[in-house]
């Protein structure tokens, strides 16, 4: 491939590249003559000749940009690109001419492909046809940097350019019939091969391929018959699962929006139950479907890989790494499939388990929500500090399937603050309707399909060719099928849950649960943002809870309302396993419970809440430190602060933050509280603490954005004295921000 670019270099020049007149870069008579002897034995069989020359050229007319555009190829030729690339910069600089512009500019595109640059090297050979949309050098770096990327398209139509340009020359038809063998038109890739051998082209194993590839077409179908078959087969089936899953979960919206629907068996119309049994036959049909996929999975890879390497030993020449390239990716195929199979991944358990002397009055009300979901109660508690409440069945698939698994309950303490009793009861009867409905039953089922769909991708990806391998593709097709079919049956399931929460203790109950777990789970998240934030400000939290309500407390009120909108808003999506928190409030709004309404703190069923949260949100904290010194972070010595200069500073950043929230939507608030919070960040850290370098380059940003440079100047200069202040500071900071402040505009006087 090399020698054919250094033929094309010289063979096909720009129309007037080497024309004497009119010439805008001349010599002298003397240095014509060499230029152009050292021109001619340059594209000879022995270019290395022309070196004297060229060196004679290059001290003599140094400034010519036609011997920068010689010297330039000549290295290329020599096969040194570094130097050919400075030369054919340097005759760019020079300002050579438009066509040999055009010339120098696909040499360069040639060299960066060489070099692995393709971004580069596309631009550069664009920018070359601009000039010249006839040069062959650039549609033929074109056409192979299109096939290297697999854009077999583009690469086509430039092959075909440059059968048009030099119909004489081999390497354009070989070109073509490489392009037309990637799309599967054989017969063409063939006629062009036997074009190409007419204008004097070697043999070679490729045209040996495509010969024997187009007689053995018809042996080849019958072989490939019942591998065919089977991809028909999933095909087929992943299509209808698709189709019908598509039209159920239509259905399923439709009726998710109608005030009539029906959630309880017993009160359901003969076409509803119809429709469930449906949807619950699909749902199985899509989850045998997987394992009845798999044997024809194992049958496919070693199909493909088979015939892989049948056309590779069809071969004048085996390449033997092809081979064990081959080798490594069918072989690994299997093994993915296989370990993504029949392998699980280690699960922990998140949080502690609970003891029944930690919260008796918990436990209690426990066995009371399972007399109303009319279930069998939990057999654990788990706790964490997080926001997530939720049940699950563990054991083996078919102790599950037969209800006698496990049963586990998650509590997130972070979700039930600022809950009343009643409230966590309506959530904790949600989660015990998911039992009583059988639902956890089919759960572990989806997810343990879902979880080696995605094991197996992964695999696959792992051991090479994923983007080359059919399994994939079918396998992230499936994916995203089933997801679409089991997302339909998960906001059912989570209405009927709904239903009956507020059948026992009140939708009004219920659905102040629901907003306030999902206002605590947003707050909770950025409180470990926050958290983050004063760990680097030298003064880590030592209180994770009291920094989450800081949060809470501390957030602007439009920015809360805009949080609030967007969390209780949202559009539902068709992979989306829950309805809007706010469809599922307005749902049960009215609903009567039968409960009587306990108002107490829901915390208060804890033996001793403030403990528990002490020691769950200090694991947290704990994790957070782990995570940052793993990462190579290496946080600020710790300062001393009591409890309310750490509030302070808490309640700066969450402005700071807010502020950055607000300037993401494209709020007018966001400028006046940056500011607002640098002001408040000074106070409760300190006028010189390092801490506000970063936060008032942001703000000097702002300022420019703002039309405001002398403001940002003003803030620059202010974060240079505080780490020139520190001792033993690094200049290279200094640097950097004298650096953006010489790039900020100075401001005239009107």
């Amino acid at each position: 491939m090399h020698a054919l670019v250094l033929a094309l270099f010289f063979a096909f020049q720009a129309p007037g590249t080497e024309q004497k007149a009119p010439e805008l870069f001349p010599f002298s008579e003397e240095l014509e003559t060499v230029y152009d002897s050292a021109f001619e034995v340059a594209q000879s069989a022995s270019p290395a000749d022309a070196g004297p020359a060229i060196e004679r050229l290059l001290k003599e007319a140094a400034d010519n940009p036609r011997v920068s555009r010689l010297a330039g190829k000549y290295y290329f030729n020599l096969g040194q690109l570094d130097d050919a690339e400075r030369y054919l910069k340097l005759a760019l600089e020079q300002g050579i001419d438009g066509p040999r512009r055009g010339d120098v500019l696909s040499a360069l595109g040639a060299i960066k492909l060489r070099k692995e640059r393709p971004v580069e090297a596309q631009e550069l050979l664009n920018a070359a046809l601009e000039i010249w949309p006839d040069d062959v050098v650039a549609h033929h770096q074109l056409w192979l940097l299109y096939m290297k990327r697999q854009q077999v398209s583009v690469a086509l139509r430039h092959a075909r350019r440059l059968v048009e340009l030099a119909p004489d020359a081999p390497m354009s038809h070989m070109a073509l019939s490489a392009a037309l063998a990637e799309t599967g038109a054989l017969e063409e890739a063939l006629e062009a091969v036997e074009r190409a051998k007419e204008l004097g082209a070697e043999p070679s194993p490729f045209m040996s391929a495509i010969e024997e590839e187009v007689s053995r077409q018809r042996w080849m179908h019958r072989i490939w018959q019942i591998p065919l078959g089977m991809a028909l087969f999933l095909g087929g089936a992943l299509l209808f699962s698709w189709g019908a899953g598509l039209a159920l979960s239509k259905l399923q919206l439709g009726q998710l929006q109608s005030d009539n629907l029906h959630l309880l068996r017993a009160e359901q119309t003969h076409q509803e139950r119809r429709v469930d049994r449906l949807y619950a036959a699909v749902l199985w049909f899509a989850s045998l479907l997987f394992y009845v996929s798999v044997p024809m999975m194992l049958v496919l890879t070693v199909a493909i890989a088979g015939g892989v390497l049948l056309l590779v030993f069809m071969m004048p020449v085996v390449p033997v790494k092809l081979l064990v390239v081959i080798g490594v990716i069918g072989l690994g195929g299997l093994f993915a499939i296989l370990r993504g199979v029949f392998t699980s991944p280690e699960q922990g358990e998140e949080g502690r388990e609970l003891a029944v002397s930690e919260a008796p009055a918990l436990f209690r009300a426990l066995e009371e929500v399972a007399d109303v979901a009319k279930s069998r109660k939990v057999d654990r508690v788990l706790v964490d500090a997080g926001t997530g409440i939720g049940v699950r069945e563990a054991g083996g698939r078919f102790r599950v399937l037969m209800g006698r698994g496990e049963r586990i309950l998650h509590l997130g303490l972070g979700a039930m603050r600022g809950l009343t009793v009643t409230e966590l009861k309506s959530i904790l009867a949600h989660e015990y309707g998911h039992f009583s409905h059988g639902e956890t039953r089919l759960t572990p089922i989806i997810s343990r399909i879902q979880t080696q769909v995605i094991q197996v991708i992964q695999s696959i990806f792992s051991m090479g060719g994923g983007n080359l391998n059919p399994v994939g593709w079918f396998l992230r097709a499936y994916f995203f099928v089933y997801l679409r079919i089991t997302a339909g049956h998960g906001r059912r399931r989570e209405l009927l849950a709904d239903r009956v929460s507020a059948l026992a203790y009140g939708g009004d109950a219920f659905g102040a649960a629901l907003s306030k777990v999902v206002e605590n789970s947003d707050a909770y998240d950025r409180g470990i943002v926050v958290a983050l934030r004063l760990r680097e400000a030298g003064r880590p939290t030592r209180d994770l809870f009291r920094t989450v309500d800081s949060v809470a407390l501390n957030t602007p009120p439009v920015l809360q309302s805009l949080i609030r909108e967007e969390l209780f808003s949202r559009p539902v999506d068709a992979y989306d396993s829950h309805p809007p928190p706010t469809e599922r409030v307005a749902r049960v709004a009215g609903i009567p419970g039968q409960r009587p309404e306990e108002r107490e703190p829901a915390l208060s069923l804890f033996a001793d809440p403030a403990a528990l949260a002490a020691e769950l949100g200090g694991k947290v904290l704990e994790e957070l430190d782990s995570t940052l010194k793993a990462r190579g972070y290496e946080a600020p010595t710790p300062l001393a602060a009591t409890d309310e200069e750490q509030d302070r500073l808490a309640s700066a950043i969450i402005l700071q933050s807010s502020a950055f929230d607000l300037k993401e939507r494209n709020h007018t608030d966001a400028y006046s509280l940056l500011q607002e919070s640098l002001v408040r960040l000074e106070q409760a850290a300190g006028a010189q603490d390092p801490y506000l370098v970063p936060q008032l380059v942001e703000l000097a940003r702002l300022h420019v954005q703002h039309d405001a440079p002398e403001a940002a100047r003003r803030v620059l200069q202010r974060a240079i004295d505080i780490v020139q202040a520190q001792p033993g500071h690094e200049q290279q900071q200094v640097d950097a921000l004298n650096e953006m402040l010489s790039e900020i505009p100075v401001q005239r006087a009107a």
